[in-house]
């Protein structure tokens, strides 16, 4: 049910504070990051709390029990590593599933960053860092087929910054026009302004 297929379930339990669910990875053996000598031997078992996707609407508490598993190459530099997986990269504190859900909270309908925390039950700063990696600009926009266009008036709480599709960084004011592709969730362009004139120009300035 939990629906992890890196991982197994070991063990389930309720608590005051919700369920909660102690998994590991199912592979038994892993390649080391360094020297790729696959190796099946265990240096030791670390257990690391991370954020999920609520379960029928609600939280869930993840235990994983990863392996830190022990180079058996004598030439390789590293001595041991931490088992990872797609579904929960190294370092990562939220599953791969929930950071692409909060993304696509934000991308697809402009809400309250607090909100969307709120309701995954994680940080401000952690929908923002997934907003400051995902959030870019959709490149040449003048060549892309917009089947329906989105546009809407937004209030930022301050002053903020996105990256173009050149690379450059831009600052965007508190008051914008947010113009995005409905079909894809994708953000087209933000310019200043809250006024018909700043849409009518946006549009002109089109093919």
């Amino acid at each position: 049910l939990l629906n992890l297929t890196d991982y197994r379930v070991i063990d389930a339990t309720q608590e005051p504070a919700g369920r909660q669910v102690l998994i590991e990875p199912k592979a038994t053996e892993a390649a080391c990051p360094t020297c790729g000598v696959i190796t099946t031997r265990i240096h030791s078992r670390p257990v690391h709390r991370v954020k999920d996707l609520p379960t029928g609407g609600n939280d869930i508490q993840v235990l994983v029990r990863k392996r830190r598993m022990a180079c058996q190459e004598t030439a390789c530099e590293r001595r041991s590593f931490v088992q990872t997986t797609e579904q929960l990269p190294l370092r990562a504190r939220i599953t791969t599933r929930l950071s692409q859900k909060l993304v696509d909270e934000m991308s697809c309908e402009l809400r309250a960053v607090s909100r969307v925390a709120s309701a995954y039950q994680v940080s401000w700063p952690t929908v923002m860092a997934r907003l400051n990696i995902e959030g870019e600009l959709a490149g040449d926009i003048d060549r892309m087929f917009i089947g329906r266009l989105g546009i809407d008036e937004h209030r930022f709480r301050k002053v903020r910054y996105a990256r173009g599709s050149s690379g450059k960084v831009v600052r965007i004011e508190p008051w914008s026009i947010v113009f995005t592709d409905l079909d894809t969730g994708k953000i087209l362009d933000i310019v200043d302004g809250r006024r018909g004139a700043a849409v009518k120009k946006w549009l002109k300035s089109r093919p």
